[in-house]
């Protein structure tokens, strides 16, 4: 067995682009041995900076060889009537590079062929890499990718150093012009620029010993421990910030943490405000204090260490202090003028050149948000119509233009600075929540409303005019735009609103602005709406044909249909389920279509019959309460206790029978109980395994 170490060694990439890199680099390798039939192997990647790296142990030194049959051409084709073999056989003999008397025929079960069996494999392995290694790089996905020197070859950054050894030995691969050798590089500054290596024990040792941590997870554990324990040691703590820990991470080969503060009077700016200047412009960890408020300390994450920190430190705060004095004079400037001001503005921005300005956007979020208070939260609807007006006003200032990550922070700043309500200026914050799966929902009514009305909005205009998603490609986000009001739904805000009535609202306001016919929209959003519930349940582990079933019954109302995929989910772990599901999918299936009427207790042939009619009826007074009050579960239960008296229906009764009257009353019967379990799930989609 042998051990492969492979490293691209590059210019510094940008930090985005390591993680995605160094995840394709193993996904390649890991595809490409399975491919040759070197798979099992023991594979890691490294990343830094300035390389890309994967290692791989326990590969044979030789690919396994193994028998292969081959087919050609038909038997009768292949001999003539001699039995001497005609030139279709030598033609298919030379192919295979066999001699004509190593030719079989075989019956293959469509016929007699001729067949050749050779052997495949035996190449070494060291050969095999030579070939994929400089495939593999190349293929490597970047953002951007660019062409330097006098070559074609196009990669992220320059490659200067390519590392490629196989059992001790270098493979001589060669990229860019670059050739293969058994040599890395330390840090840029601190460490050896000439470090011989063998395979992945000594790779990453030495490279320790040269101030680079290679592992990424290593590095990004040795950075936050070194940032909290600056912060902890001047009496503060960090902002939680997983993303900017990975950035440094990214930014590092040797991350040492320098505690900083600037000056005090930039503290009279909002805290969102600090923490964005900070993360990222300067890359820098915000602090707090004892009672939770931001401190006017940070941590910097340098690459290396100096021999005076505070040399590097006063050029953190001299950088940081240009960048606040900035955000002050915007933040001065933009409370000079009422929000009413930048709203104005709005009608000279264009939002989407095929559905308008900005400022119309606002003008039918306020309508939709309104409608939708009316129905939702009536006490809120003074908030929800004000903050919906002025939601998208702070687009037009030039803090936003600046920091566009806070547009709905200074937004809520400026409302409060002009005096108006507290549950307003929320709103006009919360209303871009959740920003993403793992976000927090709007917590006031008047957030939630204008939320809603805004991402309903996106998407309705969107699918309007044939800006609908593909795989590939979501540019306005509208996937992230539906689960974020499913999320807000999920949450509870007020009372339960009709989904098809929040879409008619939607293309209403539009006023005949959209392309397609109003139908086709309200259908094209509300699959994608069920696409995105089915997404959203499986990934929590709910089967597919129960998400299938719910959706299937109906999903106006999102908040209620939620529930009743979670019961019918709990409900299909029961050990009773399959037969269940047997039965009363027969149920569904055999009524399926059938306009349902009333029962003639007179059309009875059996007393089974009348039995299930009083057991349906029974059941379905105890169902009525639980429904009412969402107790799915309880509910799907109770309609489960059933299963016995129509497993004997339908052992007694031929529910098709001649009789036209009767076949129509029986099914009448069951269309009764299909019609209990409808208001929850559609049991023909459910599959009982």
């Amino acid at each position: 067995m042998g051990e492969l170490l492979y490293e691209i060694g590059v210019e510094e990439l940008p930090s985005g682009y390591i993680i995605p890199a160094a995840e394709a680099l193993l996904k390649q390798t890991t595809a490409s041995l399975k491919e040759l039939g070197l798979d099992g192997a023991d594979i890691k990647s490294y990343s830094t900076p300035r390389r890309l790296a994967v290692s791989v142990i326990g590969l044979p030194d030789r690919r396994p060889a193994k028998k292969v049959k081959q087919y050609g051409p038909p038997a009768k084709a292949a001999f003539g009537p001699d039995g001497k073999p005609t030139k279709a056989a030598e033609g298919f003999a030379k192919s295979k590079g066999v001699d004509i008397s190593a030719i079989t025929v075989e019956n293959t079960g469509k016929g007699e062929y001729i067949c050749v069996e050779t052997e495949e494999g035996g190449e070494r392995t060291a050969d095999l890499l030579k070939d994929i290694l400089p495939k593999m790089t190349l293929a490597l996905p970047f953002p951007k990718s660019m062409i330097w020197g006098a070559g074609d070859t196009r990669f992220a950054r320059p490659v200067r150093w390519i590392v490629s050894v196989f059992g001790g030995e270098v493979i001589p691969v060669e990229v860019a012009g670059v050739k293969a050798v058994n040599v890395t590089r330390g840090h840029r500054f601190m460490g050896s620029q000439a470090i011989p290596v063998t395979g992945r024990a000594d790779y990453v040792a030495k490279l320790k010993e040269n101030f680079v941590v290679a592992d990424v997870e290593e590095r990004r554990q040795m950075a936050a421990k070194a940032a909290s324990a600056a912060a902890q040691s001047n009496g503060a703590e960090l902002y939680s910030d997983d993303e900017l820990a990975m950035t440094v991470t990214c930014l590092t080969e040797w991350p040492v943490a320098l505690w900083g503060e600037f000056d005090r009077e930039f503290l009279a700016l909002p805290e969102e405000l600090l923490i964005a200047s900070m993360k990222n412009h300067q890359k820098m960890f915000a602090a707090k204090g004892a009672g939770g408020r931001i401190t006017n300390g940070f941590v910097g994450v340098s690459n290396m260490k100096s021999k005076d920190e505070s040399v590097v430190t006063a050029g953190y705060r001299r950088v940081l202090r240009a960048r606040l004095s900035d955000a002050k004079f915007f933040f001065d400037e933009d409370r000079k003028k009422p929000l009413s001001h930048f709203n104005e503005k709005l009608g000279g921005v264009v939002w989407q050149k095929k559905l308008g300005t900005m400022g119309e956007k606002v003008e039918r979020i306020t309508t939709v948000a309104g409608q939708l208070a009316d129905r939702v939260a009536p006490e809120a609807k003074p908030a929800a119509v004000r903050a919906a007006a002025l939601c998208k006003a702070d687009l037009a200032t030039q803090m936003v233009y600046e920091f566009p990550e806070l547009q709905g922070v200074m937004g809520r700043e400026y409302a409060r600075h002009e005096g108006e309500p507290e549950d307003v200026a929320v709103a006009i914050y919360e209303h871009y929540l959740p920003k993403g799966a793992q976000d927090s929902v709007p917590a006031t009514h008047a957030g939630a409303i204008v939320a809603i009305a805004d991402k309903i909005d996106t998407i309705v205009g969107c699918f309007g005019v044939g800006l609908i998603p593909t795989s590939a490609a979501d540019p306005f986000a509208l996937r992230r735009s539906t689960l974020g009001i499913i999320q807000i739904s999920f949450g509870g805000r007020g009372e339960p609103f009709s989904l098809a009535g929040l879409i008619d609202s939607s293309i209403a306001s539009y006023a005949g602005k959209l392309e397609s016919k109003p139908d086709e929209v309200k259908t094209a959003v509300l699959d994608f709406f069920a696409g995105r519930l089915k997404n959203l349940w499986t990934g929590d582990g709910i089967p597919h044909d129960v998400a299938d079933a719910v959706l299937a019954a109906g999903f106006d109302d999102l908040a209620d249909a939620n529930l009743k995929a979670r019961a019918m989910a709990e409900l299909k772990k029961r050990e009773f389920f399959a037969p269940l599901a047997i039965t009363f999918k027969r149920v569904a299936n055999i009524t399926k279509g059938h306009a349902a009427g009333d029962v003639d207790n007179g059309l009875f042939e059996k007393d089974i019959e009348g039995r299930l009619v009083h057991e349906i009826g029974k059941a379905g007074k105890e169902v009525a309460p639980l429904l009412t009050s969402k107790k799915y579960l309880d509910a799907l239960e109770r309609i489960a206790s059933l299963r016995g008296v129509v497993d004997e229906f339908f052992i007694e009764v031929l529910v098709m029978a001649e009789d036209e009257k009767v076949r129509t009353n029986r099914l009448n019967i069951l269309a009764k109980l299909s019609a209990q379990f409808l208001k929850i799930a559609d049991f023909s989609r459910i599959t009982a395994g």
